[in-house]
């Protein structure tokens, strides 16, 4: 059993020093854990050359590694425009890149590097389960987290003990926010009166969204019933199910899945002559999305950001790649605030970055939560729980004569 371990911890390092160029200075960095340790690749000397140190914990292996790559670009991409316009003050900006396997405690480990390494502030994860490991250490070691597209709505406060967690803060809406919004849309917009949820059990992000969607929908108003559905993880026939919403005959279906799932199950409620408007959450944006066939209706869904164009257009220069929704743009965003609180604090001598950094990071923390800053996907200001105030991005989905159906913005639901 012994011997096994090890084999898993020879490989995740293995694996881990492939997701590090040759020549880019970072050391593989692991501390023992209960059964294997945690796979981080950490930074040497995050603080050479006076540089102000912005901490990026993202994962680059394992099943969230696509969006945790693309985040980093797009983090990477701000820095670089931070430094070719001067730096901050006279210092340059040091984006000091962990990156780690794609579970919580290879996260929570990069974090507490960063930490102890003297990170002024963090910018990730990309997922909610990661960003959770890393508020959890941000919070304990007095460290601005800024999180991009993390969505669990218990990220900014403290789901043990109910309080706020003063340095957490995140660059999109909650789960709550968007199940909020999506029903309010229902209502108002689209007249309905009788809405369908099939949501996946067992996964936090759907069941969040439907049950925010449900008790704003049915929320005081007399003729709006909800009628509730799931299905299991991995679960692919829908049939059973869409079998039932078709009795029911909803004006909507809030499909809080993946776009994987969203396209299955509008290919399978076509086959139970199931017409009716389709709903999703921000998981449904996808390139992928109804390519095996149209939605049986109408279909709308929620983004995080809205289109960036010229933000867009440096990002296909920098990576040669489209730019991947809103991932890379908020962690762009997201460093772009960091700077802007760092340059609200004046010149900082060598001294706030050693003796004095606790104050740094909490001066720096304070800036943060009132600065209102010009961001690429808007305008960018917290609350006093440090979420964004902002809405989300609603697309509708328009059948093409020839080819698959193109996702379009149609315009923006809550507060610009």
């Amino acid at each position: 059993m012994a011997q096994r371990a090890s084999a898993v911890v020879l490989l995740s390092s293995a694996l881990a020093s492939l997701a590090c160029p040759r020549g880019s200075g970072e050391r593989p960095a692991a501390a023992a854990a209960e059964r294997v340790d945690p796979v981080v690749l950490a930074p040497d000397a995050i603080r050479a050359g006076g540089a102000l140190p912005v901490a990026a914990v993202f994962p680059t292996i394992g099943r969230y590694a696509v969006s945790g790559v693309q985040s980093l670009q797009g983090a990477a991409l701000a820095v670089e425009e931070v430094n070719r316009a001067g730096g901050i003050h006279g210092r340059p900006l040091r984006l000091a890149a962990y990156r780690t396997g794609s579970d919580f405690f290879h996260a929570r480990h990069a974090a507490s590097l960063a930490a102890r390494d003297g990170a002024l502030a963090i910018v990730g994860s990309n997922s909610s389960e990661l960003s959770q490991a890393v508020a959890e250490e941000a919070e304990a070691n007095g460290v601005l987290q800024i999180t991009n597209v993390s969505t669990a709505a218990d990220l900014t406060w403290d789901s043990q003990t109910g309080r706020d967690r003063p340095f957490v803060f995140r660059m999109c809406a909650s789960d709550d926010v968007m199940g909020e919004l999506l029903a309010g849309f229902a209502r108002d917009t689209l007249r309905a009166k009788r809405a369908a949820v099939l949501y996946e059990v067992g996964r936090t992000y759907s069941q969040r969204l439907a049950r925010s969607f449900i008790a704003r929908f049915a929320d005081d108003v007399a003729g709006h019933v909800v009628a509730e559905f799931f299905y299991l993880a991995l679960e692919t026939d829908f049939l059973p199910q869409l079998r039932s919403i078709l009795e029911f005959r909803p004006d909507v279906l809030f499909v809080p899945g993946s776009f994987s799932d969203a396209t299955l199950v509008a290919a399978q409620a076509m086959k139970v002559g199931l017409r009716t408007t389709l709903l999703g959450g921000d998981a449904w944006s996808s390139p992928l999305l109804f390519q095996r066939g149209g939605p049986p209706g109408e279909a709308y869904y929620v983004e995080l950001c809205s289109p960036a164009p010229e933000f867009d257009r440096r990002y296909e220069k920098a990576e040669g790649q489209e730019p991947p929704g809103c991932r890379a743009v908020l962690a762009y965003d997201a460093v772009r605030v960091i700077a802007a609180g760092l340059r609200s604090l004046g010149p900082l001598p060598d001294e706030a970055l050693d003796a004095s950094l606790v104050g740094t990071r909490r001066r720096l923390r304070d800036a943060v939560s009132r600065n209102e800053v010009d961001g690429a996907t808007g305008r960018i200001r917290f609350d006093a729980h440090g979420d964004r105030r902002q809405g989300v991005a609603l697309y509708s989905v328009e059948k093409a004569p020839l080819g698959p159906p193109r996702a379009l913005v149609r315009g923006w639901l809550g507060e610009p």
